[in-house]
């Protein structure tokens, strides 16, 4: 068929397709759609598939206006095959997911051999600082149309088209603007071979004569802006908490529901006086109270009205947090949107700062050679210098998740992200984004970072830290440890050594390059130093075959042990791995003692620090020194710290580390000796309805305290569940069985749900499992944390496979997250070092160490589960263990339900009614607020669902026009026009319909 479409591309199809699944091994093809762009002639291609097999529903409310009844009556795939290869003789596809397409064609119908083009990977290379490539995200984002993705394989080519044709557009149009930039064209052209033979390559160059204005619906900015009108407004600053009093206010724009709370005010009046009296505090504020908002109202308007008295000191505050995401959410939503509300958002300066290996390095980008050995390296070092460059970008985890997983930078990233030792940003003179966000410090108001950065404060040149606010200050508990340990790595000491020759470049060569800056003042001999090298990794060597012979019992972790308190069988081999430390200890030293003798005579009495060569040198050495001295220390008993012994499994390393146990005077000496005020926030710091454990660990006996009550009703918006009849953590079938009722679960919730692993053995075990269990179905088994987006999807059946950084900083409201699964309750292991070196050194009870990390931990997984008031679901404990002291503990703790202990099948078989009432609910609360606003519910209930986070949508009128079906994913509701009315229907098998 032809049709009227304008591409900018000629001698080209755009394809797509729509499917049962992702997985093309068990999943087939349902539609295909073509737009072919021959010598400007434009002709259609579209057909459905006839499924073998069952389509899921799902895939009715993805695909727009796709019916069973056309899928049923089309022809086979073997039919349609030979029409196909004729339409699309050998021209060249460009697809919206070009992986994706290759993949089932390549499975489904292998006679397609035309070549496959990419729009993401072209996307990611002209655009690499984008965060999302999908089709919607794209369409939203480069062209003025406000257009929903169809998600039909005809539709979603012609939008491709749109697409392809806005990126063209935006590319030429810069380079013309930007004329000193290199075109891509060119740069590709010039560079290596294989980047010569990307397939996007000739489509990168400008036509002669080209005029976008025919394309008038390109959109040329960066980034589109929310359009949100704000009427003008005179606010009082100096009233402070008050001003959450005023709705007008936080209403204006109307792009968000405010309710006004009283225990809001009350954390922002205890923060406001905790800065002004220079002062400590601690905060429990539960989820639903507005913590963040809360402080974020008085750090801005505390720093304003400061900024405005020329007071730099007042007019500074770093807000630290754990969690990447919350970093994040701070930056890119809760500062800016107040920030505008209360007309400061260009009157106030904000940005976030990382530790330096979080970003990539312009000059490691360029000197890094080895993109060159790598197949796909030169397209991988296209994309990262795209977007280095100018400075304007860099921080590696706003790299956008498909890039970064396209792309491979894992394999990347260690070898071109900033050195700490290395990087001196002071004397940079590379366009780099750190060091503009370095220099833009002292300018910052507020500052966000985290809370291991807060630890060793690496930017204190540019900026002391005057007030601090600590969120997710929990984590204090447990990460005050780290923060304070020091350790050695054999592996990492093995490549610290293996640049003496083979550094990029290597310390050999910079040690003789300023020998002869230098005048040639000493003699250096390579043999001298790998005599020594050699003797060190000898040590090493030994130390391995020492702990080979120790017979250590456990082959499926890491061995660990705390070094002077090892059980009774280890004890004569641990004098043993002294004296093999000691020997490494003095073999470190002796090169240490040689390269800083050759680099002192070198430089002799002249100041050398201005030098590049010597800083490297001295960092290398000094990283010697420090591994000597953390070796030194280990050797020595002291009850002062955790002596902590790590053998890998494999024996392909050992690890050594000093813990304090003292942490308190290190966090006042080390963190807090120069900050006026200090607010600790969290909704998880009291331990057995006390703030005393916490304060005391982090030495703060002294600092005020303040208790926020419950917000959510708990008892009514979760049940909460042990298992009885899955087995042991440890028993031989667990594996298998948790996976099972996981995925039983999933099916009756279809997806959303988070389960939580205490470590990363059972989490691989379970997604091994769960992978078999899940085939053919439209389950999606996912790890990855950035793919937790992908739960606020309705279409999509998503379940979440998490460990140890899953436990928080997750805040999926509403419909996207309805039942937290955590394996078992997260006991430490008595023969934790750790806790052994506490129980014997500081002579605590087992319980008393290990309650406070089970109660926060099981309190913050809990917590992903309700963050707002139409919030419901299951939280599941797997193997919740045999101590009911530690469960009715809990259950205090947690402020929630009782906890039941059932069977599996007993669990199950609540879930349906327990999940039906949840939604008829807030399906009942969301008509409510429709009829408070006067609004027309069909026409408004998915707006004011979205707002709430839920998925609820007008599906149908009934018999008559009061009479109004609406539908959440598997559940219908039948409503008549009045909110008391309500009916539901149900299929045999219990699912609405």
């Amino acid at each position: 068929m032809q049709t009227e479409v304008k591409s900018i591309l000629d001698n080209v199809i755009y394809l797509n397709i729509e499917t049962t699944g992702l997985d093309e091994k068990t999943s087939e093809i349902i539609e295909i759609g073509a737009v072919k762009i021959k010598d400007s002639i434009v002709t259609t291609f579209n057909t459905f598939i006839k499924p073998k097999g069952r389509i899921p529903l799902s895939i009715y409310d993805l695909c727009i206006d796709l019916r069973e009844e056309d899928l049923l009556s089309a022809r086979n795939i073997e039919y349609v095959k030979s029409e196909l290869l004729g339409f699309l003789e050998v021209l060249p596809l460009i697809c919206s997911n070009g992986e994706y397409v290759k993949s089932f064609f390549e499975y489904h119908i292998i006679e397609v051999k035309n070549e496959v083009l990419d729009l993401m990977e072209m996307a990611a290379i002209l655009e690499p600082w984008r965060k999302e490539y999908n089709l919607q995200a794209l369409l939203n984002d480069v062209t003025t149309l406000n257009k929903n993705q169809m998600h039909r394989g005809l539709q979603d080519s012609l939008d491709t088209i749109l697409v392809v044709n806005s990126f063209l557009c935006r590319l030429w149009t810069k380079e013309e603007v930007l004329g000193a930039l290199e075109p891509i064209y060119k740069t590709i052209i010039k560079g290596n071979s294989l980047l010569k033979k990307w397939n996007w390559t000739n489509y990168l160059l400008k036509p002669i004569m080209f005029n976008n204005d025919e394309y008038i619906y390109v959109y040329y900015k960066d980034n589109k802006e929310e359009n949100i009108h704000l009427k003008r407004m005179d606010i009082d600053y100096n009233e402070y908490e008050d001003l959450l009093k005023k709705s007008e206010i936080w209403d204006n724009g109307g792009d968000f529901s405010y309710e006004y709370r009283e225990e809001q005010k009350n954390i922002s009046s205890k923060i406001r006086q905790t800065i002004e009296n220079k002062e400590r505090i601690f905060i429990e504020a539960p989820t639903g109270s507005g913590k963040t908002f809360a402080y974020v109202l008085i750090v801005a308007i505390s720093t304003y009205l400061n900024k405005l008295e020329r007071n730099i000191e007042e007019s500074s505050v770093i807000i630290s947090t754990d969690t990447k995401e919350l970093q994040n959410q701070l930056i890119e939503k809760d500062i800016p949107n107040i920030l505008k509300k209360l007309s400061l958002y260009k009157k106030i300066n904000f940005g976030a700062i990382k530790g330096k290996s979080n970003y990539l390095c312009t000059e490691r980008v360029s000197d890094y050679k080895e993109f060159e050995g790598d197949i796909n390296g030169p397209l991988v070092e296209l994309f990262i210098k795209r977007l280095i460059i100018g400075g304007k970008y860099g921080d590696i985890e706003n790299i956008g998740f498909w890039a970064y997983k396209h792309f491979e930078l894992d394999k990347y990233i260690k070898h071109i992200c900033c050195e700490s030792e290395n990087c001196n940003l002071d004397k940079c003179i590379r366009e780099c984004y750190l060091k503009n966000r370095y220099n833009e410090l002292p300018l910052d108001n507020i500052t966000v970072i985290n809370h291991s950065l807060l630890a060793n404060w690496p930017y204190g040149e540019k900026k002391k830290i005057y007030h601090l606010i600590i969120d997710e200050a929990h984590n204090l508990m447990e990460k005050a440890y780290d923060f304070f340990s020091e350790e050695f790595n054999s592996k990492e000491f093995l490549d610290l050594l293996d640049e003496i020759e083979n550094g990029n470049p290597s310390i050999y060569f910079i040690l003789r390059r300023l020998n002869a800056n230098f005048g040639y003042r000493e003699s250096v001999e390579i043999s001298d130093i790998k005599i020594r090298r050699d003797d060190i990794e000898y040590n090493i060597l030994n130390m391995i075959n020492e702990f080979r012979n120790m017979n250590l019992q456990n082959k499926e972790y890491n061995f660990t042990t705390e070094f002077f308190n090892s059980r009774e069988e280890y004890k004569l081999s641990m004098e043993s791995v002294r004296e093999h430390l000691s020997n490494l200890k003095v073999s470190i030293y002796s090169l240490y003692k040689l390269l800083d003798t050759y680099i002192s005579n070198i430089v002799s009495d002249e100041d050398p620090h201005g030098d590049k060569d010597y800083r490297k040198l001295l960092n290398y050495i000094m990283k010697l020194k420090g591994q000597f001295d953390v070796i030194d220390t280990f050797i020595t008993q002291s009850n002062e710290y955790a002596k902590i012994l790590e053998v890998h499994k494999e024996f392909n390393y050992f690890k050594i580390t000093n813990t304090p146990l003292k942490v308190g005077e290190l966090v006042n000496d080390k963190i807090l000796s120069d900050v006026k005020s200090t607010t600790f926030l969290s909704a998880t710091l009291r331990i057995d309805n006390s703030f005393n454990n916490i304060k005391k660990h982090l030495g703060q006996e002294s600092a005020n305290e303040y208790k926020i009550p419950a917000v959510f009703n708990l008892k009514e918006q979760t049940r909460i569940f042990t298992l009885k009849d899955l087995g042991s953590y440890n028993s031989m079938n667990y594996i298998k069985n948790i996976s099972g009722f996981i995925f039983e679960t999933a099916k009756k919730l279809n997806g959303h749900m988070l389960v939580l692993f205490n470590n990363n053995s059972r989490r691989e075990q379970t997604l091994e499992e769960l992978s078999i269990l899940t085939k053919g179905t439209t389950i999606e088994l996912h790890t990855n944390k950035k793919a937790l987006k992908y739960l606020r999807d309705k279409n999509r059946q998503i379940i979440m496979l998490g460990t140890k950084g899953f436990f928080e900083g997750i805040d999926l409201p509403g419909d996207a997250l309805t039942c937290v699964i955590i394996d078992k309750l997260p006991n430490q292991n008595v023969e934790n070092p750790l806790v052994k070196a506490i129980t014997t050194y500081e002579h605590k009870k087992y319980y008393e160490v290990n309650y406070p990390q089970l109660c926060i931990k099981v309190k913050q997984s809990y917590g992903r589960l309700i963050r707002s008031t139409l919030d419901y679901g299951y939280f599941i404990i797997l193997d919740g263990g045999t101590n009911n002291i530690t469960l009715r503990k809990l259950e205090k703790d947690l402020s929630g339900p009782r906890i039941e202990n059932v069977k599996s099948e007993e669990l199950l078989s609540y879930m349906d009614n327990d999940y039906k009432i949840w939604k008829m609910n807030n399906l009942r609360t969301l008509l409510n607020n429709l009829r408070v606003k006067s609004k027309d519910i069909p026409s408004s209930i998915k707006n004011e669902a979205v707002l709430n986070n839920l998925f609820w949508e007008f599906k149908r009128y009934g018999e008559w026009s009061t009479q109004w079906y609406f539908k959440n994913i598997n559940t219908t509701i039948k409503v008549n026009d009045s909110v008391k009315g309500v009916e539901r229907k149900y299929t045999k098998g219990g699912q609405g319909h």
